[in-house]
């Protein structure tokens, strides 16, 4: 291969199955993301990894149609992390809950649900916003709850109305997710 500088971004993907993410021409924000499985002077085989670090499929391209090569960014290294841990998000844990007939039914959940390691997902206004997060408290009126980016990041704070929520959800594979990174990020 004539350019040294491709050569080891692809070469050490290829050893060492350490995730990188290439972006097409024409292709806007969209991102392909996996490990070099093999390289020519003209052709990459990429093993796609999915957003929760699982195989799924290979992708075979041109290195001219690839605008960029990204590596050792926090997405690049999030995924890592999750390819590495499968079995940390694969298992969901909860398996029923008990419903109420009560016209605060999101105060009767709440306090079922209201566990600090575990991330729950709320939805707001029928869908207007959906947050994965922690709840730190939370009374008869509102909710107390920090918000976990998609690669693992706290948000901070938020306070929510509970006649606002009109939908929760917990132990998801996306908040299983979030947790693991969470969790991984807290610890370094």
């Amino acid at each position: 291969m004539k350019n040294k500088i491709l050569e080891n971004i692809l070469s050490h993907s290829k050893k060492t199955k350490s995730i990188i993410s290439v972006r097409k021409y024409n292709e806007g924000d969209d991102i392909y993301v996996g490990y070099i499985v093999d390289y020519t002077d003209t052709l990459i085989i990429l093993q796609h990894i999915t957003k929760y670090g699982v195989e799924d499929g290979l992708m075979i391209e041109k290195i001219d149609n690839i605008e960029t090569f990204e590596s050792d960014d926090d997405y690049a290294k999030s995924l890592q992390f999750l390819f590495e841990n499968k079995a940390k998000i694969s298992k969901q844990t909860v398996k029923s809950m008990k419903l109420t007939n009560s016209e605060y039914w999101q105060y009767e959940l709440l306090k079922i649900m209201f566990d600090k390691s575990k991330l729950v997902t709320i939805e707001l206004n029928n869908d207007d916003l959906v947050s994965h997060g922690y709840i730190i408290d939370f009374d008869k009126t509102n909710l107390q709850f920090k918000p976990i980016d998609k690669l693992g990041n706290d948000e901070g704070i938020t306070i929510y109305k509970l006649l606002d929520i009109s939908g929760l959800t917990i132990d998801t594979l996306e908040s299983r997710k979030r947790q693991a990174l969470y969790d991984w990020k807290k610890k370094a």
